[in-house]
């Protein structure tokens, strides 16, 4: 069993990724072009400078960015990064645990406000099959219960679920995706508060992806994205 439990962003990822990952909807800093909502995310990190140290970073155009250094060894994992702004704020979280399980918490303080922005907590179960976890935020007084269920490798298909608990109310999401060919994903979800979405992402080059996708609630959305990743046969 590796003893390395990750960082805490890697709580309820797979879950997480399946249910939201390239759907339309937007990070809250993004330009408004007539109809259109447009943001730039650009992340990259450089590993291993010195033994389980990592730096990374992230650009949100038009403004969201960040350094963060990420320290990984065995039982913990350990991020602390700053927002590059006039006023910025700092994040620290930390995880201890294995790869079958790993508890950790998520603090941001901001310096403009002079008051904590983030204050979260998670536990996660992984094995083979099934990745399930809960998250608390401090906050928002909100819950989150997920699961993930990875039912064919060869096809990548997957199921998830998630329950949100939040202001007196509760939010159920489910969502399935399906590898319909070797570059081609199909992602679906349905929520209890009567959202649908659906998207297809295809791979034109390498690490190059394009996405379109689809949104039902109320007057529906169409969106379009680009990406450059790692392949998730480069990973293993």
């Amino acid at each position: 069993m590796e003893k390395s439990p990750g960082i805490y962003l890697h709580i309820g990822k797979k879950a997480r990724e399946l249910l939201y990952k390239d759907y339309t909807q937007q990070p809250p800093d993004s330009y408004n072009v007539g109809s259109f909502d447009l943001s730039i995310d650009l992340a990259g990190q450089v590993c291993e400078i010195v033994p389980g140290l990592t730096t990374a970073f992230r650009f949100i155009i038009p403004y969201q960015n960040t350094v963060e250094l990420q320290y990984m060894r065995e039982h913990v994992g350990i991020t602390s990064g700053i927002s590059l702004s006039s006023k910025p704020s700092f994040n620290l979280s930390g995880v201890t645990g294995n790869s079958f399980f790993s508890i950790g918490t998520d603090v941001s303080y901001n310096t403009n406000s002079m008051k904590f922005a983030k204050c979260n907590a998670g536990l996660s179960f992984n094995t083979a099959l099934v990745v399930a976890s809960l998250t608390f935020d401090g906050l928002r007084d909100t819950f989150r219960a997920s699961c993930y269920c990875n039912m064919l490798p060869q096809t990548n298909t997957a199921i998830a679920a998630e329950l949100k608990f939040a202001g007196g109310g509760s939010v159920l999401t489910f969502g399935t995706q399906h590898g319909l060919f070797t570059n081609t994903m199909l992602k679906a979800r349905v929520s209890s508060n009567g959202k649908l979405g659906a998207l297809i992402s295809q791979q034109l080059f390498p690490s190059f992806f394009a996405t379109v996708a689809a949104e039902l609630r109320g007057s529906p959305k169409l969106g379009l994205s680009f990406s450059v990743r790692p392949n998730d046969n480069d990973k293993k």
